[in-house]
């Protein structure tokens, strides 16, 4: 009887065993293909010519004047972009890290929503908000009594440095705050103890207590920084600011130099390696520090002075004008239209219908109900295909726990790639094959799915690793193959992080604007693609309309993710 429950468990581990190494390979294959493939066609373009392999491609474009000049400003711009978010974000950080007030969640609410926006939103929002017609300036001319918009930042170096802050200040606001409140405040109390006011206090124990956690998310904006496009393009307004990102596209579409552009995308894609490196390790320098040892204990929160309400109370008040102003300018600007060019603008539903097919649209706005049929219908087949795919590497990944994970490291590759080279990778597919429409398409599909795979990952992997490991121990001794474990145990625990995956790779899809310009021809239009045309035109206020329908998708997700935060497994 013995023997044969012990032949029993040794088959049903085999079995076990067994599934979980053939479960990931098709995604393995799916991601390798996908990603793989273009990024050699890219980097093959850079090296082979007409007359075979050759370095001088590579060695013209960096030795050229005019591009060092492009790689410097991009550092620079980066460089300053994350330095100005560091100052935006670190008094927020140390609010909701130190003190009890009212508006605290207000502020913490608000500080998510950048990171569900697309880029090409804050484009529109940015140009809707603080342009010289726009809502800020006019505004202030009313309340002043200006002849003059006394704002002019559009299409400038201070448009793009003020629109990367919006947009990364929230990551270290959030990273730096989470690391503050769980550190020990004994040091802090002793350092006053022994005489020294809260300025020397900060400044020689708190501040280098916090150096890792600051690092840490500082190298995360920098990346994003340094990988930016949609905002470069539309707000730097003209040559002078090109970014690496910027000059690939132009070179690879308007140019038609692809090979320079591959040439190009060598040294974005050696420098964000690099990024991502330093980033981990400094991840994992973060994880060996104090807060880790001290998880369960989170800093006590002192009720706010009256300078600390006053701080508190402008911290919130300005957040909310700079994160929702933007925001809320494009939903009402889409509402708003005007009979003739001289006349006033009032409330309308003319964009809308126009939109909507309901009455003779003008300009681009033709192709917009076009375009929503067609980014809504990529997007449904990137969030069921990518959801699948990220599911199976994360089971493989759960069984290796406590080991370096290679499929979680192969499913985070996309991210060292930036999506501008993933759409020049499949633009260079494309001209190969030379196909038509419905290629054209499936390879927007195809590139969407590469992105989004990372993010869907790091939205199931987290939950996953949340179920413990007894429950499939259980199920397996008590007979059950490892498919019906993995069906009637896993999978029901896993379906909110499925669908809040599912939530957030529909969302990127249907905001994606950097690598569908790059690789899509005239006659493809997604709705980012259309807005980017809009703003080109000076429809501003049907691109509005076009990104109120964004906003509403974002705003889905928003609320998707705030619930998952509130009912997700284990908590």
């Amino acid at each position: 009887m013995d023997t044969g429950n012990e032949q029993m468990r040794k088959a049903n581990n085999l079995q076990y065993k067994r599934f979980y190494r053939m479960v990931p390979l098709p995604s393995v294959a799916v991601l390798l293909l996908l990603f793989f493939v273009p990024l050699f066609f890219t980097l093959s373009s850079a090296f082979i010519t007409e007359e075979g392999l050759t370095f001088l491609r590579v060695l013209e474009v960096f030795t050229d004047s005019y591009t060092v000049k492009i790689m410097l400003f991009t550092l620079w711009q980066a460089t300053l972009s994350t330095l100005f978010s560091l100052l935006v974000a670190l008094p927020g950080a140390y609010l909701i890290a130190t003190y009890s007030f009212r508006g605290k969640r207000l502020i913490l609410a608000l500080s998510a929503i950048p990171f569900v926006i697309p880029s090409i939103l804050v484009v529109l929002g940015f140009v809707i908000f603080f342009g010289n017609n726009g809502f800020l300036n006019r505004m202030l001319m009313s309340l002043f009594n200006l002849s003059e918009p006394p704002l002019k930042i559009l299409y400038s170096f201070k448009a793009i440095i003020l629109a990367h802050t919006f947009y990364n200040f929230p990551i270290i606001m959030s990273l730096v705050s989470s690391y503050w409140e769980h550190l020990d405040g004994n040091c802090e109390s002793a350092s006053q103890t022994l005489g020294a006011n809260k300025v020397q206090t900060f400044l020689r124990v708190t501040l280098p207590r916090l150096l890792p956690a600051i690092i840490s998310a500082a190298s995360l904006v920098f990346l994003f920084c340094f990988n930016s496009f949609a905002i470069i393009l539309v707000l730097g307004g003209g040559p002078q600011y090109t970014t690496m990102e910027v000059e690939i596209y132009r070179q690879a579409r308007m140019l038609g130099n692809s090979g320079a552009a591959a040439a190009l995308s060598l040294f974005s894609i050696l420098t964000t390696t690099l990024l991502l490196l330093w980033y981990n390790a400094s991840q994992r320098r973060l994880a060996r520090s104090e807060t880790y040892q001290n998880s369960k204990r989170l800093l006590e929160k002192r009720p706010a002075t009256l300078s600390g309400k006053l701080l508190a109370l402008f911290y919130t008040v300005s957040s909310f004008l700079f994160i929702l102003g933007p925001i809320a300018s494009v939903v009402i600007r889409s509402f708003m239209a005007s009979s003739s060019r001289s006349a006033t603008e009032s409330f309308s539903l003319k964009w809308y219908r126009q939109l909507l097919s309901l009455e003779r649209a003008t300009g681009h706005m033709g192709s917009a109900l076009g375009a929503l049929t067609n980014s809504t219908l990529i997007a449904l087949l990137v969030a069921l295909c990518t959801v699948p795919v990220a599911l199976s590497m994360c089971i493989a990944i759960r069984r290796r726990e406590g080991k370096q994970s290679f499929l979680e490291l192969l499913g985070m590759l996309p991210m060292t790639v930036s999506s501008v080279i993933i759409g020049l990778g499949y633009y260079l597919i494309s001209a190969r094959l030379r196909g038509g429409l419905a290629l054209s398409y499936t390879l927007v599909v195809l590139a969407h799915l590469v992105i989004a795979i990372p993010f869907v990952l790091r939205t199931i992997l987290p939950e996953y690793r949340k179920i413990p490991l007894s429950y499939m121990h259980s199920s397996l001794t008590l007979g059950a193959g490892p498919v019906k474990t993995f069906l009637l145990i896993e999978l029901p625990l896993l379906k909110g992080a499925m669908f809040t995956g599912a939530i957030f790779a529909f969302a990127l899809s249907m905001g994606e604007f950097n690598a569908t310009l790059t690789l899509a021809n005239s006659s493809i239009t997604t709705l980012p693609i259309v807005m980017y045309r809009l703003i080109g035109s000076y429809n501003f206020q049907g691109a509005c309309a076009l990104g109120t329908i964004l906003i509403g998708v974002c705003t889905i997700v928003f609320i998707v993710s705030e619930f998952a935060k509130g009912g997700s497994y284990g908590r």
